[in-house]
């Protein structure tokens, strides 16, 4: 059975409603600039009268849908997507929700919207993709001038590992993978044990002698490109530095 739903179909699929998140309200407005490139004069909510982001990470869809420019008749709605057996499809709404597109004014106004994270990765992942739109908010444990110092260290990290090609491709992710999550498990040991900063940074030099480094290090010398040393280096992130020296250690003993 064929489900009509904000001007969208769906076969095979069960609907869920839930709250729209701040994420989500970031993703529609992304969705109507790319689709009016801006070439257009008037507002771009008339531009667009539907739109819809999918976040596959968490298995949801947000629908905007809207009539002119009358904001009483437009809505945002997003939902929960679960595989189902044709002819089983059903859409389970909640009349509770609010579906209003106020936040989504507000970012046209040029207003962030708050994103509050439950945990320090999500918080990284937001400040990394999302930054532009929201304020976010460091989860409640991490929030103490000690955790804002740890944090930033962390977002360092986080925004170099990501900002090069190298660290896409699967050597890199695992290298990336790895280190992130044993700083974010440092990071944690230490603010319970009252530590600082500074802790921190040693530790970071602790973890990244313990890391396997070969993979990273064959593929940096692989890429044979003076470029990536020149747009890696120098680096905020610890863990770019050591992959690159190490990959330095690595073709000295090459060339002896």
């Amino acid at each position: 059975m064929t489900i009509h739903l904000h001007s969208f179909i769906g076969i095979g699929k069960c609907y869920i409603q839930v709250e729209n998140q701040a994420h989500h309200i970031t993703g529609i407005l992304r969705k109507i600039t790319n689709y009016s490139h801006n070439k257009y004069k008037k507002p771009l909510l008339e531009v667009a009268d539907s739109a819809y982001f999918e976040c596959e990470e968490e298995g949801t869809i947000t629908y905007y849908e809207a009539k002119g420019s009358d904001a009483a008749t437009s809505g945002i709605w997003t939902y929960l997507i679960y595989d189902c057996k044709e002819n089983e499809e059903k859409v389970f709404r909640d009349l509770s929700i609010d579906t209003s597109t106020k936040s989504l004014q507000e970012l046209l106004a040029g207003q962030s919207l708050v994103q509050n994270t439950t945990d320090i990765y999500e918080y990284l992942k937001y400040q990394l993709y999302e930054s532009e739109y929201l304020d976010v908010r460091l989860p409640r444990d991490w929030d103490t001038p000690q955790g804002k110092e740890i944090a930033n260290l962390l977002l360092e990290e986080f925004k170099a590992l990501n900002s090069l090609s190298l660290f896409a491709e699967d050597a890199g992710k695992k290298y990336t993978r790895i280190v992130i999550n044993k700083f974010i498990q440092i990071g944690w040991e230490v603010l319970e044990n009252g530590g600082t900063s500074k802790d921190f940074e040693c530790c970071q030099h602790d973890i990244l002698k313990k890391i396997k480094i070969d993979d990273i290090a064959n593929l940096i010398i692989a890429y044979n490109d003076y470029r990536l040393w020149q747009a890696a280096l120098p680096s905020k992130s610890k863990a770019v530095e050591y992959a690159f020296h190490a990959a330095l250690n690595l073709l000295c003993r090459i060339q002896e």
